[in-house]
C-alpha cells in the first residue's frame, strides 16, 4: 500500500511539472534563467520518474498488484 500510495503521488507530481513546463505562457519567455530552469525540470523529472518506475517495480515484485484483464 506504501509504494502504491508513492507511485500516485509521484505521478501526480510528474504530471504537473510537465504542465508547469509546457504551458504557452512559459514557452514564449527568452532569457537565461528560463534555460535554467527547464534545465531543473528537467533534472527533476527524470529524478521523478525514476522514483515512480521503482515504485512501480517494487509493487510488482511485492505481489501486491495484480492486473486483469
Amino acid at each position: 500500500m506504501f509504494f502504491a500510495i508513492i507511485f500516485a503521488v509521484l505521478s501526480v507530481a510528474i504530471t504537473w511539472l510537465l504542465y508547469l513546463a509546457l504551458r504557452p505562457r512559459t514557452l514564449e519567455v527568452e532569457s537565461e534563467t528560463a534555460d535554467l530552469r527547464y534545465i531543473a525540470m528537467a533534472l527533476l523529472l527524470i529524478i521523478l520518474t525514476a522514483a515512480a518506475v521503482a515504485s512501480m517495480l517494487i509493487l510488482g515484485k511485492l505481489g501486491q498488484v495484480t492486473l486483469s484483464f
